[in-house]
C-alpha cells in the first residue's frame, strides 16, 4: 500500500492449533474446520491488508502440518502476511514451509513480530537476541507508527494457570517499549480470550483463538463456550487503531475434555 493517507486493515488470528492428520481432534474440536470457519466470516466482512498470525500455529509442529496451514491460509487469502511462532510451533519446520515471519510496511505502519516462543516450552522466553532484533526494527521503522505482534502477552490477563508463563520482566520491557511514541500497539495470543489494557500510550490486545476459548478470570484450565474468534485492527494514518473482535457464531465446538490428554 503506497498511499500513506489509507486506513491500514489487519486481521489477527491466533492459536490456530492445526493438526497433521485431518481425521483427529483436539480436545473435541476439529482445528482445520474452525479456522476455516473464522476465516470464511472474516473475509466476507472485508479483505484485509495484512493478515497477522501471532501464533501456536500448529499443534503438531511438523512440515507437514505447517505447509497443511499455508495451503490453507492461501486458499483464502493471497496479499501480504506475517506470522511468527507460538509455544506448541517448532521454528524451523515453520520457516521451511514459508511461512513469512519478515516485518510489514502499510500504509505509514511498520508491522513487527516479536519471538518470545521457545521451542517444546509454553513459557515465554526472551533473550538478548530478539530483543535487540526488536530495538532495530523499531531504528528501521523511522517515523512510522508501529504495531509490534507477540505470541505471549506482556501482562497479566487474571488466569494464574496462564499467567506464570508470561515474560518474568514484562514491566520493564514495556517500560522501555513506552519510551518509543513511534509504538502504539502490542497484540498478542495464548490466552484465548479476549483483553484490552494499556500501557502508558501503548494499547496491549489479546486476541481469542479459531479454535476452543479459555475460561476468563479462572484459576485453572478452564474453557469457556464462546465461540471461535479473530480481531480486526484499523490502523490510521495519524497513529489512531481502532479494533473489534469478531465471532464464527454458528460453529459448534463439540469440545470433549475427556480428549484432553490423549
Amino acid at each position: 500500500m503506497s498511499d500513506a493517507r489509507a486506513t491500514v486493515s489487519v486481521l489477527q488470528i491466533t492459536d490456530l492449533h492445526l493438526l497433521g492428520n485431518v481425521e483427529r481432534r483436539l480436545i473435541g474440536v476439529d482445528t482445520t474446520a474452525s479456522l476455516e470457519a473464522v476465516l470464511t466470516q472474516a473475509l466476507t466482512e472485508r479483505r484485509p491488508d495484512l493478515l497477522l498470525v501471532t501464533g501456536d500455529i500448529a499443534h503438531e509442529p511438523t512440515l507437514r502440518t505447517y505447509r497443511k496451514v499455508r495451503e490453507l491460509l492461501g486458499g483464502f487469502y493471497d496479499g501480504p502476511m506475517l506470522c511468527l511462532p507460538g509455544n506448541h510451533d517448532v521454528l524451523a519446520p515453520m520457516l521451511a514451509a514459508g511461512l513469512p515471519t519478515e516485518a510489514v510496511e502499510l500504509g505509514g505502519w511498520w508491522i513487527t513480530g516479536w519471538d518470545t516462543h521457545q521451542d517444546d516450552r509454553p513459557a515465554a522466553c526472551l533473550n538478548e537476541t530478539p530483543w535487540r532484533q526488536l530495538l532495530s526494527s523499531l531504528q528501521k521503522a523511522g517515523d512510522q507508527h508501529v504495531l509490534i505482534a507477540t505470541h505471549h502477552p506482556l501482562v497479566d490477563v487474571g488466569c494464574p494457570w496462564l499467567d506464570k508463563d508470561r515474560l518474568t520482566n514484562a514491566t520493564e520491557l514495556l517500560e522501555c517499549l513506552s519510551e518509543h511514541s513511534s509504538v502504539k500497539s502490542l497484540v498478542f495470543g495464548h490466552v484465548h480470550q479476549t483483553v484490552d489494557a494499556h500501557f502508558r500510550h501503548i494499547r496491549l490486545l489479546g486476541t481469542p483463538s479459531t479454535c476452543f476459548q479459555f475460561e476468563p478470570a479462572s484459576l485453572a484450565f478452564g474453557i469457556d463456550d464462546a465461540a471461535p474468534g479473530y480481531r480486526w485492527l484499523q490502523l490510521h494514518a495519524d497513529g489512531g487503531l481502532t479494533t473489534e473482535v469478531g465471532r464464527a457464531a454458528d460453529f459448534e465446538l463439540n469440545v470433549d475434555l475427556s480428549q484432553r490428554h490423549k
